[in-house]
């Protein structure tokens, strides 16, 4: 084959290539963005919710607005009625037959709409995350029980990556402006992409039916380890962290992460201890169902070694809370 030959099927199969990228996008995706675009980036300076999550849940929740609920209602996000809402109301089979469902006067009262209703008590965990950290937003919102789709949270990631929607949480204009930073994200991808149940070791193995790509925290130059346990985002203790210099990194007050550890105010971090930055469950994972006590153990390092939290592991049980533990004894977990 001559290289002119060689050329033309090179380029001809790059063109392909690139034929076939550019159909990954849909052109009503892509239209809705460039209608709402500007909302969901007033929404991010108003009430601190992420541009990214609100195009990519408005995307996913309304089909680009072309469902029924979009069309007839200008609900965008799927938001139900709740018993607190007096505004107008739409019927629709969902769940469950005629569900009841918001109805809004312009999709821009639905975007605003949906920036208080994340601003719930229910969601507060999801504003102590940088605003650039879409990852954990979108797991976030998952794990605060914003839909019952498992895959939730990896939908709202592909389309913030496939459509580049993290651009309109850091866009121009507010950079420019001082509202957002490119450092206001703390996730970023190891280079092998290692996953946590690839790290057991017999019975050490951590909780393996929650297991999600291990980041790093560039915050705060990938100095820590972190992992999720029972589904919960947290990180390893490095030698001279406290609870204080944590809260700190974390943006956090020191009483709400000791709250979330069942640290007391004279409990000191190890090295190697682990740190939630979100509240334990009440239950371990269902591959953790229960766990035979060891010498050296206690009930603290078992509940933080699960992620369940302390008292429930004693209410589990039928142990009075504070009960000293003692050797071999199983304890459910579930």
């Amino acid at each position: 084959m001559s290289n002119m030959k060689r050329l033309f099927l090179a380029i001809s199969i790059l063109v392909c290539c690139i034929g076939l990228s550019a159909q990954t996008k849909n052109a009503a995706y892509l239209a809705y963005i460039e209608k709402y675009r500007d909302m969901a980036i007033q929404q991010q300076i108003k009430h601190k919710v992420p541009a990214a999550i609100t195009m990519a849940q408005g995307l996913l929740e309304s089909n680009a607005g072309q469902s029924q609920l979009a069309v007839e209602a200008n609900n965008h996000f799927g938001i139900k009625c709740a018993s607190d809402w007096v505004g107008l109301t739409y019927t629709k089979d969902d769940d469950a037959k005629d569900e009841c469902f918001r109805k809004y006067a312009t999709p821009a009262d639905s975007y605003e709409d949906h920036s208080l209703f994340l601003k719930r008590k229910r969601y507060a965990s999801l504003f102590t995350l940088p605003i650039g950290d879409y990852k954990d937003w979108a797991y976030g919102l998952k794990a605060c029980g914003y839909a019952t789709d498992p895959k939730y949270a990896d939908k709202l990631i592909r389309l913030i990556e496939l459509y580049e929607l993290q651009k309109l949480t850091l866009d121009t204009t507010l950079i420019n402006a001082g509202l957002v930073s490119e450092k206001d994200t703390t996730w970023q991808n190891t280079q092998n992409d290692k996953i946590l149940h690839d790290k057991h070791v017999g019975e050490e193995s951590i909780n393996d039916d929650y297991s999600y790509l291990i980041q790093e925290d560039i915050a705060i130059n990938s100095k820590h380890n972190f992992q999720r346990i029972n589904g919960i985002r947290c990180v390893i203790a490095n030698d001279g962290d406290t609870y204080a210099s944590l809260a700190i990194q974390f943006n956090m007050y020191e009483r709400t992460l000791r709250k979330y550890n069942d640290a007391s105010d004279t409990r000191n971090l190890k090295p190697g201890d682990i740190v939630y930055i979100f509240p334990k469950k009440n239950k371990a994972s269902r591959k953790t169902p229960y766990y035979y006590f060891r010498e050296g153990d206690d009930a603290w390092k078992i509940s933080q070694r699960f992620g369940i939290k302390l008292r429930s592991l004693y209410k589990l049980n039928g142990i009075p809370y504070g009960t000293k533990l003692t050797s071999t004894q199983r304890l459910d977990l579930r």
